[in-house]
């Protein structure tokens, strides 16, 4: 018995690590594609996870959400911050904040 709890924890921690590389991927594509339309610079090339939180989407189901920050560049000179939102693997919102306020994609 205690070799099935075992393994049915190992298959549920792959499938967890297995979610979060597809959920970063498309944190990754939704802030250079936000940065593309402003004509901005995605920094690092990247997104950092910054809170997982467990959910109920608006059907009542749990759902794992996820909010992503990165860094952008509007200049070369100065950086500014973005986040994305993420509800399962679905982009929910993309911020861009600037000196004149946060934009909401």
């Amino acid at each position: 018995m205690s070799s099935l709890l075992v393994i049915a924890f190992l298959i549920c921690l792959a499938w967890f690590w297995f979610d979060s590389v597809r959920a970063k991927e498309a944190a990754t594509q939704a802030a250079a594609q936000a940065c593309k339309e402003i004509q901005a610079q995605l920094l690092d090339q990247t997104v950092a996870l910054k809170q997982l939180r467990i959910v109920r989407d608006i059907r009542g189901r749990i759902q794992l959400q996820r909010n992503y920050n990165f860094e952008l560049s509007m200049d070369r000179e100065a950086r500014s911050f973005g986040r994305v939102f993420l509800l399962a693997q679905k982009v929910s919102s993309v911020q861009l904040d600037y000196d004149s306020g946060t934009t909401i994609i």
